[in-house]
């Protein structure tokens, strides 16, 4: 497949799409588009080609699965069209904004399995931004004291190896260098390990209102009604959110704290008669 993340624009992408099928599978064909999409009209995709029509809400949904879209690829897709079919600058800015954010996210490096050890203590995260940000000068009993809650100087020595050997962090001319400034564990994680660590980071959001002034802090709860396919949109938009943080922090050229992001939506009732 042509690579979604290089166009600006949806009707091209659609184009290339067709013409690259076409040129490989001689039965491709309009007709065989819209019947993978559940449309009607074996012109239709050559109508929103050639500019005659705009792609709708509903139509969106129905073209990603005909295109056989990743869920990502689809994301990006919907915030061309609407970046595409924009009636203002600012509509036109708020999806060309989500669109650098998955073209970002994209190339997110995933931690693989074999350095999993990094979510066996809350630390190592906060090591491994610490040591780029402030010279400690391998004094380690320091090191130790600047995060919070603090720990001893041995286990800092032995987070920033552990670090070195996973493959985290590099070290230059006597400087820590994070081998990849941002990393992502990839959606939908099930690895006990991580599900602990996501544990352990909750308990210390809980336990930082015993330490942090409140001009340190930012929470927020909401309890909403939802059915299943809503949570599924919440979900993605919170991902479309964190991707976008993540590049807006990327920007960042003079951090001076290390901060822990928890965004949860967790159950607070069953299903209507008990069943899942």
């Amino acid at each position: 497949m042509n690579d979604i993340y290089s166009y600006s624009d949806y009707r091209q992408f659609l184009k290339d799409y067709y013409e690259r099928n076409k040129a490989t599978h001689p039965g491709f064909s309009y007709r065989l588009l819209a019947e993978r999409a559940g449309i009607n009209s074996s012109s239709y995709f050559k109508f929103v080609i050639d500019g005659k029509r705009n792609l709708s809400q509903k139509t969106l949904i129905k073209i990603c699965q005909a295109l056989r879209l990743k869920e990502k690829e689809a994301e990006y897709f919907e915030s061309l069209v609407f970046f595409n079919q924009g009636r203002t600058p600012a509509e036109k800015s708020i999806f060309f904004e989500k669109m650098l954010a998955l073209q970002k996210y994209r190339n997110v490096p995933h931690i693989k399995k074999n350095q999993l050890e990094f979510f066996q203590e809350f630390h190592h995260c906060v090591v491994r931004e610490l040591v780029t940000m402030r010279d400690f000068g391998d004094d380690f009993a320091r090191l130790g004291k600047m995060v919070t809650p603090p720990i001893t100087a041995a286990k800092a020595e032995a987070s920033v190896k552990l670090l070195l050997e996973l493959g985290f962090l590099d070290r230059q001319n006597g400087k820590y260098l994070q081998v990849d400034p941002v990393l992502s564990t990839g959606p939908a994680v099930q690895d006990f390990q991580v599900i602990r660590w996501q544990i352990r980071m909750m308990q210390l959001a809980i336990e930082t209102f015993e330490r942090s002034r409140a001009e340190e802090r930012t929470i927020s709860s909401s309890t909403m009604g939802v059915s299943r396919a809503t949570f599924e949109l919440v979900v993605n938009k919170i991902r479309d959110f964190r991707a976008h943080l993540m590049e807006v922090v990327s920007r960042d050229e003079n951090p001076d704290r290390v901060y822990q992001l928890t965004i949860a939506a967790i159950p607070l009732s069953d299903l209507q008669g008990g069943k899942l």
